[in-house]
């Protein structure tokens, strides 16, 4: 099976935006990444249902949101808003609203966006955070993932603050803050999962490389610490990045910058607890982010500061991962996207 992936980043030195590559699932093969869509700095991005690009960039000194028809042969801008002073640091799509947010890590907020029947970005609002943390990273809110949970709420990663924010968007015009989790002082919650059936979800935290387990109580949207999970030694130099798992619920991975690895940990038969299963080095510097493909029998993790990526073959009965390629160069790239 031929897997496309869409790979993009900053373009600060050598980046140029967008890459494209395919994964051939049967042999392990990854095409050498080509440049895609000639973009300033698509550090993260989305795709919906029927093809459209949604992804945050910059243009000169605004930042903001664009939207491309990416069903034909080559990408087709539909629109883009650039409004801002910063650009977002995550976009996430909703398919069931037609509903983009954006998690601006430097200016402490989350907006709302809605693509409009004509193809339009159309601002519902915006989300403004206020407070600080105990550590110096930590010295205002900063929003850093913005995501639906299972039951259609927003929930939203706060750095800055130590906090997890559930918000009922219902109407996404006037979003009603549900209830707020207070994580471990100094842990800085940057990306979440949902498990797949049970009502838990975990936390990568960027400076103390631990994956908290949450429950999660849907009629009260309240967040309760179960259990905790080291992915890398030595929080100091660290800061993991990205979470991932699997469709099947069984095995969740988490990459650590510093370290340079992709933690595995099993999860427990009913979703409450975490066991460490060890950590594979990428061979790269700055894993940021990763992702499975669509069979999970490979992880493409992008690894910034060496300018390449990782592809890992992963046992699906015990969750390790060995390294099949590594040192595939491609500039900057700080987002994997299977399409």
């Amino acid at each position: 099976m031929l897997e496309d992936v869409l790979l993009s980043g900053y373009t600060r030195k050598t980046g140029k935006g967008v890459y494209k590559s395919q994964l051939n699932t049967e042999t392990g093969e990854l095409a050498d990444p080509e440049l895609y869509l000639n973009l300033e700095s698509p550090t993260y991005i989305d795709v919906t249902n029927d093809l459209k690009l949604v992804a945050l960039a910059k243009k000169g000194d605004k930042g903001g949101v664009v939207l491309y028809d990416i069903s034909g042969e080559t990408p087709k801008l539909l629109d883009e808003q650039f409004n801002e002073e910063n650009s977002p640091s995550f976009i996430k799509f909703d398919p069931s609203r037609n509903l983009i947010f954006s998690a601006y890590f430097h200016l402490s907020k989350v907006t709302i966006d809605k693509i409009t029947d004509d193809n339009k970005i159309e601002r519902q609002s915006e989300i403004n955070f206020k407070g600080t943390g105990p550590r110096p990273e930590q010295d205002q809110s900063k929003p850093h993932y913005s995501v639906l949970t299972p039951d259609g709420k927003l929930i939203i990663c706060d750095y800055g603050t130590d906090r997890i924010h559930i918000y009922d968007i219902s109407d996404p015009t006037d979003p009603k803050v549900l209830n707020d989790y207070i994580a471990p002082a100094g842990y800085a919650p940057r990306h979440l999962v949902f498990h797949p059936t049970k009502p838990y979800v975990y936390v990568a935290c960027e400076l103390s490389s631990k994956v908290l387990v949450l429950k999660y109580e849907a009629e009260t949207s309240r967040l309760t610490l179960v259990d905790e999970a080291s992915v890398a030694k030595d929080e100091q130099k660290n800061t993991t990045a990205a979470i991932r798992i699997t469709k099947d619920g069984r095995f969740l991975y988490a990459s650590t910058r510093g370290a340079d690895t992709i933690a595995t940990l099993e999860v427990s038969e009913d979703g409450s607890r975490l066991k460490e299963l060890g950590t594979a080095k990428t061979n790269g510097k700055g894993p940021r982010d990763f992702e499975l493909d669509p069979s999970e029998k490979y992880l493409l993790a992008a690894n910034q500061d060496s300018d390449d990526l990782t592809l890992f073959k992963r046992n699906p009965k015990k969750g390790i991962l060995t390294i099949t390629k590594d040192n595939i160069g491609i500039p900057e790239c700080v987002c994997v996207h299977f399409i």
